[in-house]
């Protein structure tokens, strides 16, 4: 899949702006606190339904202005799909596919999907563990409506259950019916984050080898709260013995203990963990691969590859990484690059497309649009590193046949959680 045209509405410091872009390598080049960033971010909010980079969606909102809006063309099959997503200053969120269809803004993930990389996603292995779970849950929820609905009544059953715990202390009778919706979602989402990181851990350590160029290793480590047994049965009776076993605890401290909202992931190469004793090229490297990793999930998933949107990636990479990951980003998917440096055009492989971005104003390099020629460029025909990041598409059908159980939705998320229908 990928997006043809971006129009663009009092978004960010965005007045109006109107684009059609590549279906290959796109790059934008421009100064800082030019609006580089904020063009991405309009991608991302048209699929995820909202914004990653501030506390409120209306923060989108041009200074001064009543909404936001953003308008996108996206090609995918089997037909072109029109999405738009807009904010109003009360926060009142709107999305619509093909000029008709209303639909939750969360939804929206079901019509584009995209990887983004951004500085602040070192995060990611050096930050604190929401961080980690936030990005799996977006991840899973891009390819599952029932996984967001595992998320959502999850959510809802730890805030009623803590709300217990802060009133009456640790009474069992009052407790138990939460205790069951959260061991019925909790056990669905631990199983399904451990076949998912299994997945990715392959996927990220041949991307890692990749970037990096060398033979190092790279794992990921799931670290649920809960033990995962072998079959649901297993994974929820192992929950309801911890939540026996933490009662007293719970009860004193006024909060629930343990359940996928206390799970972490931990990333090492060669068995070292990377958050305590990597440099941070090793961290960002990581990150990218994970990323990269993450593109061939999806892919796998759904059967089409996500949009991935690479923000200033290239600007602490050392010229060996710079080049390897450019190898592997032209992969077949849309990519859209954002870079302070001029020179960055000239790792570009031919036929990129490149943009100017100044004053949340956006042109195209020439009359026409100038491309990437061929030169100091990457050599055409060498990017097939990927081969392998992403197996046999396949579209998941089997989440929408699973039984019927407790839902949730990722602690801290904010998004309102839809029902596969």
């Amino acid at each position: 899949m990928w997006v043809r045209r971006i129009e663009l509405t009092d978004f960010r410091n965005f007045k109006r702006a109107q684009l059609s872009l590549d279906k290959g390598l796109n790059l934008f080049l421009g100064l800082n606190a030019q609006g580089k960033t904020n063009l991405l971010e309009s991608i991302y909010a048209a699929s995820a339904g909202g914004t990653y980079r501030a506390a409120r969606d209306g923060d989108m909102i041009r200074w001064g202005q009543e909404f936001f809006r953003i308008d996108l063309e996206v090609e995918r099959e089997p037909a072109q799909v029109r999405i738009e997503f807009s904010v109003s200053a009360a926060g009142r969120r709107f999305a619509r596919v093909n000029g008709t269809q209303k639909v939750r803004p969360s939804e929206l993930g079901d019509y584009l999907n995209v990887v983004m990389f951004t500085p602040d996603d070192l995060n990611l292995v050096k930050g604190a563990p929401s961080e980690r779970r936030r990005f799996l849950d977006r991840e899973i929820s891009q390819v599952s409506p029932a996984y967001r609905d595992w998320l959502d009544t999850y959510n809802r059953a730890l805030a009623q259950r803590n709300a217990l715990l802060k009133q009456i202390g640790g009474d069992a009778r009052l407790l138990h019916a939460w205790d069951e919706q959260l061991v019925g979602a909790g056990a669905r989402i631990t199983m399904r984050r451990a076949r998912v990181v299994a997945d990715l851990s392959g996927r990220a350590d041949e991307a890692h080898r990749g970037i990096a160029g060398d033979d190092q290793k790279l794992s990921l480590i799931y670290s649920p709260s809960v033990e995962c047994g072998a079959s649901l049965d297993e994974t929820a009776n192992a929950f309801r013995r911890r939540l026996s076993e933490l009662a007293v605890a719970e009860a004193a401290r006024g909060v629930t203990l343990v359940g996928p909202h206390r799970d972490d992931i931990r990333f090492e190469l060669d068995g070292v963990d990377v958050a305590a004793f990597g440099s941070q090229g090793q961290q960002r490297s990581v990150v990218l691969a994970l990323k990269l990793a993450e593109v061939g999930f999806i892919t796998y998933r759904v059967g089409q590859k996500p949009v991935l949107l690479l923000d200033d990636v290239l600007s602490e990479l050392d010229a060996g990484r710079r080049l390897r990951l450019m190898e592997l980003v032209e992969m077949g998917c849309q990519a859209l690059i954002t870079s302070v440096e001029p020179g960055c055009a000239g790792l570009m492989p031919a036929g990129a497309k490149m943009f100017t971005i100044s004053a949340g104003e956006v042109s195209e390099d020439g009359p026409q649009g100038r491309r990437c020629t061929e030169g100091n460029n990457i050599e055409a025909g060498l990017h097939n590193a990927a081969e392998g990041l992403d197996g046999d598409p396949r579209v998941e059908h089997g989440d929408r046949a699973e039984p019927e159980g407790s839902l949730g939705r990722d602690d801290g998320t904010g998004k309102d959680a839809v029902r596969d229908s």
